[in-house]
């Protein structure tokens, strides 16, 4: 045992993340405490590895360890022209109902992209962001003031975060929060599958006077692995889900449904 310690303390930060990413696919999950004693090294030093290997999108981080992915991330890009329609059509709506002078915090959902493209060109906004393609889209804006809430960048969700990002946020009082989700499950949760995203997120609703949830049609009903919050905070959903069902109780807990 002490001369596989020894072994594993002299790998390079790479060999250990390819050891950690293959444990993770053969088991499922590993834990911090646990991937430490094995390799003879730091908790914080694993728990870096495990930061990174969540940003490269090749395990997802929960609190103490990481896990398989349910399913592999699709790049940002491949992900912004998947339904590309669907989303521009939720995108328009979700735009119509924003007042001129508003200010909004906004996240780094792909479906917010088309929201940003539909903004009225004479419409005097102030758009905050963590998000980098958010950023870049508000830009093309005419009449935007544009801000950018600086932090560390994940790969994933190419959006800040860390402490200073939230610290940032929690300062703020938006008009509107506008958010894309990775699922809104049968419990009427909004779901992340990023562990800081889903932080993130929250922090945004939190910040802001009211919340728009810009969902499209398969995420009505869809398990992420984060919790972000229930959606009673949604003051409303843009959405193509025709699912009366699941509508009729969003609807019941006072959140207004717009269909696209």
């Amino acid at each position: 045992m002490t001369t596989e310690k020894q072994e594993f303390g002299s790998l390079s930060p790479e060999e250990r993340q390819s050891i950690i990413v293959e444990k993770v696919n053969a088991t499922g999950r590993v834990v911090a405490a646990t991937l430490a004693q094995e390799f003879g090294v730091s908790e914080d030093l694993i728990r870096r590895d495990l930061r990174d290997l969540s940003d490269a999108g090749l395990v997802q981080r929960f609190h103490g360890g990481a896990s398989r992915l349910v399913t592999p991330a699709l790049d940002f890009h491949r992900r912004e022209t998947v339904g590309a329609g669907e989303k521009q059509l939720i995108g328009r709506a979700a735009a119509a109902a924003i007042p001129e002078g508003a200010t909004l915090l906004v996240d780094s959902s792909t479906t917010v992209i088309h929201f940003l493209r539909s903004l009225s060109p004479t419409l005097s906004v102030r758009i905050i962001t963590t998000a980098v393609d958010v950023a870049a889209a508000a830009l093309d804006h005419p009449l935007a003031e544009v801000i950018m809430i600086g932090g560390r960048l994940g790969r994933l969700t190419r959006t800040a975060t860390g402490a200073s990002a939230i610290e940032a946020i929690r300062a703020l009082k938006a008009d509107y929060c506008i958010l894309g989700t990775c699922g809104v499950d049968n419990n009427l949760m909004v779901r992340a599958d990023d562990f800081d995203d889903a932080y993130l997120k929250a922090t945004m609703i939190k910040a802001s006077n009211k919340t728009l949830l810009l969902a499209t049609a398969e995420k009505l009903g869809q398990v992420a692995t984060y919790e972000v919050a229930p959606v009673s905070v949604v003051s409303t959903l843009f959405t193509s889900n025709h699912d009366n069902a699941i509508l009729k109780r969003i609807q019941e807990l006072g959140v207004d449904v717009d269909l696209s």
